[in-house]
């Protein structure tokens, strides 16, 4: 019995002390009040010369809440009572009482550095979790200032805020968010907070409700399944929806979602009834990957696209003062900038009209996006004149060989989709060899899910190690027409992925040598950082996970983008080319330049392009493949001196037949 009571009371104490500072200051005053109580009655009864048991009371207290005060009265009992109060002041006062102040300003500085305190902000930006894209998303944001800008004047505020959810935000990923942003960090601008999207608790520390975008990256995934990642999107969506439609804000945040099945996206469309712009992730390097295969060095335009830190961007503008002028009138309309086409609402989004016919003419609502370095260069004169008549534009030709031969080295969960990207052109034909460990009969069952048509592909499964040289050897790589490297979701980190990829690509190029005959190689990369071990090396690179966070961070800037990638992704409408300065398209329409002994005006090369039915968007230097922008240079100056050879390239927008 006396055990229970004991443990009992033992319990009740450790309840009491392990819940709050405030109970544990609470239990130590409880402490000195006791002491005070029982000294003073016993000084008060062993000790003459106290006019009041409150004179005692006072005495006892001063003793234990000042160790150091001295008594100066020469009984013996009261200088012992004395030193007993001043050794259980240290103790119960001094010592305990700071401690626990001391434990509890810790333990607040930790709970504010773990971001579990919630912000009030206006239109802001919100990332809802931590993904291999939130470093990039964040970088983007922070690098294009002029965008963010022009985002945040629409919506009446001046300074960028950007509130980051993670599920653990400590110094730890401050430390690794300010290394990997060096000069571009601010910590008034950047607000981190724990916690996951997944819970309604936690995205309110962040303030989503008055956000003024919210951008949600697909969750990381190493599973041969993605429904994880897009699950978890969802039930993101869902949460942050239910909560916006019961108590809406003045004007509902603009989210974009990336996705990776595209079986998703009208789910998606339902749960939200503000603007929302879905990227599928997914689908966008598969569109990538496919383009870059069939006109190798697509990549690094596109890198210039999607990248806001040097060179020309694409810019969409909305100019109320065109509506009612024709594309003749504009294409030419602009010094420093190209004009690529309309963007027109449709049905609450926006629809891309690239490379449009010269006698459309804008209406009202409608976008110009213009190729220019800045958003200033894409501006319009204020006024468009009537211009000369153009010759008649060409159907543009573009020739593909009968049958491409690609070796694919890797797989994931991505590459039955990618295969069905190069079904969706249905003039062209491939084969295909997919080197892998996985087995063999597994990849076939989940490739035959696609109902990918045989007439187009022709498919072979081999299954062995490609980073055994023996191995890779047995398929003669050289013979192929172009090769790509996979990342690999086997691997526990996109790190091991990495390495396994650079690999392979050091043994090809071994194998293959590095001649300008020699097969292009495209090294998809999952780690940024890893690019650099690339640099002035034959090939192209994709860092997936960089070019998603680029076009998430751009659209959330300017939503009608998502429209202009989409036409410049597509399988279908418009496609980049590379046309040869001295091949049979562009011979005869360029004989004038030819006369000045191969110096070239851009301008000149625009109108030859445009009787072709095509735009001229940059040139590509012949035997520059190891440099770091691959020869590409986009939107060079109109009378610019080019010396151009027949080898080099004029880099034009065309629409597929």
């Amino acid at each position: 019995m006396l055990s229970r009571i004991k443990n009992s009371l033992i319990f009740w104490i450790e309840q009491v002390m392990v819940r709050s500072p405030l109970s544990r200051f609470a239990v130590m005053m409880f402490l000195v009040a006791l002491v005070t109580l029982v000294a003073g009655i016993l000084i008060r009864l062993l000790v003459p010369g106290f006019d009041s048991t409150g004179d005692a009371f006072w005495w006892v207290f001063e003793h234990l809440v000042v160790p150091e005060y001295v008594d100066d009265d020469g009984d013996i009992v009261k200088r012992a009572v004395a030193t007993v109060l001043i050794v259980l002041g240290s103790i119960l006062f001094a010592g305990a009482i700071i401690a626990i102040l001391v434990q509890w300003w810790d333990s607040t500085m930790e709970r504010l550095e773990l971001g579990l305190t919630p912000v009030a902000l206006n239109a802001h930006f919100v990332l809802a979790g931590w993904t291999s894209r939130t470093l990039a998303i964040l970088e983007e944001i922070m690098v294009s200032q002029a965008r963010v800008e022009r985002f945040l004047r629409k919506r009446g505020v001046r300074r960028l805020r950007v509130a980051l959810l993670a599920e653990r935000a400590d110094a730890r990923l401050r430390e690794e968010i300010k290394l990997q942003l060096g000069k571009n960090w601010s910590a008034r601008q950047i607000i981190l907070r724990s916690g996951s999207p997944l819970r309604l608790d936690d995205l309110e520390r962040v303030d989503f409700k008055h956000a003024g975008a919210i951008l949600i990256p697909a969750a990381d995934t190493t599973a041969s399944s993605n429904l994880d990642a897009d699950s978890r999107t969802v039930k993101t969506l869902m949460t942050m929806a239910a909560e916006l439609e019961e108590a809406p804000p003045e004007e509902l945040p603009l989210v974009v979602v990336e996705i990776q099945d595209t079986q998703h996206i009208d789910t998606l469309r339902a749960l939200y009834q503000g603007p929302m712009e879905i990227i599928a992730g997914d689908e966008v390097i598969n569109r990538l990957m496919v383009r870059s295969v069939r006109r190798p060095g697509l990549s690094h335009v596109y890198g210039e696209f999607l990248s806001d830190t040097s060179g020309s961007q694409i810019y969409v503008r909305e100019e109320s003062q065109l509506t009612g002028a024709s594309i003749q009138e504009l294409a030419y309309a602009f010094p420093n900038g190209i004009l690529l086409g309309l963007v027109r609402p449709r049905d609450g989004g926006f629809q891309a009209l690239l490379n449009p016919p010269n006698d459309l003419r804008l209406k009202s609502g409608d976008h110009i996006a213009v190729l220019a370095p800045s958003y200033e260069d894409a501006a319009p004169p204020a006024t468009v004149s009537p211009v000369a008549e153009l010759p008649e534009r060409a159907a543009p030709k573009a020739e593909m060989p009968d049958k491409r031969r690609l070796l694919v080295l890797g797989w994931n969960r991505r590459v039955p989709a990618l295969l069905g990207e190069f079904a969706s052109y249905p003039k062209e034909k491939f084969a295909i060899d997919i080197v892998s460990q996985v087995s063999a009969t597994k990849r076939e069952k989940r490739i035959a899910v696609e109902a990918l048509p045989a007439s187009q592909l022709e498919i072979r499964q081999l299954e062995f190690d490609y980073t055994v040289p023996a191995y890779l050897e047995s398929v003669d790589p050289a013979a192929y027409d172009n090769v790509v490297l996979v990342a690999s979701e086997r691997l526990k980190s996109g790190a091991e992925s990495d390495a396994r990829a650079i690999l392979g690509y050091l043994l090809l190029r071994e194998m293959m040598g590095t001649g300008r005959e020699v097969s292009p190689v495209l090294v998809e990369l999952t780690d940024p950082s890893n690019a650099a071990l690339f640099e002035n090396r034959h090939g192209e690179i994709i860092v997936s996970p960089l070019i998603v966070s680029h076009m998430l961070a751009r659209v959330a800037l300017r939503r009608e983008l998502r429209a202009v990638f989409d036409e410049l992704f597509s399988s279908s409408g418009c496609e980049i080319l590379f046309r040869r300065i001295g091949g049979d398209g562009l011979a005869g329409l360029l004989s004038q330049s030819r006369d000045r002994g191969g110096e070239y005006i851009f301008a000149d090369l625009q109108q030859a392009a445009d009787a072709l039915g095509e735009i001229a968007i940059g040139i590509r230097r012949a035997g520059q493949t190891r440099t770091p922008h691959g020869g590409v240079e986009l939107n060079p100056g109109r009378d610019e001196s080019l010396r151009l050879n027949n080898d080099d390239e004029l880099i034009v927008l065309t629409t597929q037949a």
